[in-house]
């Protein structure tokens, strides 16, 4: 080969890098944010007896976003149409949570007789605190 054929061999691959960067520099977008997605808070929160006694689950009739203080409701009497007074003081509590949405202290068992504060650390670094105790009704 020549000196004129390399020289133009050359231009035409740095012409191709040239073109190539170009496009993959132009053709590289920013994802859009998914805005449909909760990015924060507890969706919901539910009690179950930590024994396992029963696999009946308590809810909130508050609905999320809960306010500062969740109350989880428990019937006066368990099992229903019994004498029995409930116990509440021994209660697993579990929680369904955004991606990347975590809980400070984790759920475990909590006495519901008490208030029980939590911190939600929410995706974007936000930090809520609740407060969970349960609530007798007749």
């Amino acid at each position: 080969m020549t000196l004129k054929n390399n020289f133009m061999l050359m231009k035409l691959h740095i012409n191709a890098l040239i073109w190539c960067s170009v496009l993959v520099f132009f053709s590289c977008e920013k994802p859009e944010e998914n805005i449909s997605a909760p990015r924060y808070g507890i969706q919901s929160i539910t009690a179950q007896f930590a024994d396992e006694s029963s696999s009946e689950q308590f809810t909130s009739d508050q609905e999320p976003p809960f306010g500062d203080t969740i109350r989880i409701q428990f019937p006066k009497y368990y099992p229903r149409n019994t004498s029995n007074p409930i116990d509440i003081t021994h209660m697993r509590i579990t929680a369904t949570l955004p991606v990347n949405v975590t809980v400070q202290p984790k759920l475990n068992v909590m006495d519901l007789t008490k208030f029980n504060t939590i911190e939600v650390i929410n995706s974007n670094g936000t930090i809520d605190k609740y407060v969970i105790t349960g609530e007798i009704v007749e």
